[in-house]
């Protein structure tokens, strides 16, 4: 009977000798020999057992449960621990299915925001949206990031994710808006369709920006607009609405943040 010693199997299978000593530890993988030096040597029978450790780690059983199934083979048990695998890879096949759609969703909204218009003034109808809101002064992007994962960690389970979707966002109130305060945030919000409070439905005049979040470059864009609703003779009618469509969660050059501004107008 052939033998091999534990650094020919630690070389042949990828495993570090350390966890092959932590499974005869365990009793989950005993050694055909040990010579009295301490030499630790496996046969044929131990690397048919290795294998069967390996398959079940990859579907994340636990050591003692596989040492269990090694200790007391039947036919029985290993009809049970085949039907196991099956559900398993259903699951992690489900799963698997899940992210690939939320990848390729997440692809398309990269491609969808790159084909923007920026500096685009356009008049929008726009539904109502049901948003989760905490009403906190911010003035930088960092706060107004603190300010969305507060609101993401007090969703019921915690299921709101909303970077990288262009849902998350921030309120500029009516007074900074006239005095010129476009960098100073009276609240913050994540749109969401089971959330409590809702952005109303209206005519808002829609314009994307990109480009960093400083003040300069900010009040370029307002008065834009401000001077696009003098032309036209629109008034506010309500807090002014930033969405980030492409920021802090997606890259770390300023250059490509891109921001939508929704202004509530009345004609």
């Amino acid at each position: 009977m052939k033998l091999y010693r534990i650094g020919e199997i630690s070389q042949l299978y990828g495993i570090s000798v350390d966890t092959l000593r932590h499974y005869e530890k365990l009793g989950i993988l005993m050694p055909e020999q040990v010579s009295d030096s301490g030499y630790r040597y496996y046969s044929n029978r131990q690397i048919w057992q290795l294998n069967i450790i390996r398959t079940l780690r990859q579907l994340g059983i636990g050591l003692m449960d596989i040492r269990d199934y090694l200790s007391h083979r039947t036919l029985e048990k290993s009809q049970a621990l085949v039907e196991f695998q099956l559900d398993t890879i259903d699951q992690k096949l489900r799963e698997l299915s899940r992210l690939k759609q939320e990848l390729e969703d997440r692809h398309y909204y990269f491609q969808e925001s790159q084909q923007v218009k920026v500096s685009e003034i356009k008049l929008k109808t726009l539904p109502a949206r049901k948003v989760w809101i905490e009403m906190c002064e911010a003035q930088t992007i960092w706060e107004i990031d603190r300010l969305h994962k507060e609101i993401e960690l007090n969703t019921e389970d915690s299921r709101l994710s909303y970077f990288a979707w262009g849902r998350a966002g921030a309120f500029i109130s009516e007074g900074d808006f006239h005095k010129g305060n476009h960098a100073h945030y009276s609240g913050s919000f994540i749109i969401d369709k089971l959330a409590d409070k809702e952005i109303p439905a209206g005519d808002y005049l829609c314009m994307h920006f990109q480009g960093e979040y400083s003040r300069q470059n900010i009040d370029e864009q307002y008065f834009r607009i401000k001077d696009y609703m003098q032309f036209h003779s629109l008034t506010l009618a309500g807090p002014v609405v930033e969405i980030y469509k492409l920021d802090i969660h997606e890259t770390d050059d300023e250059r490509e943040y891109l921001t939508e501004i929704q202004i509530p107008v009345s004609l």
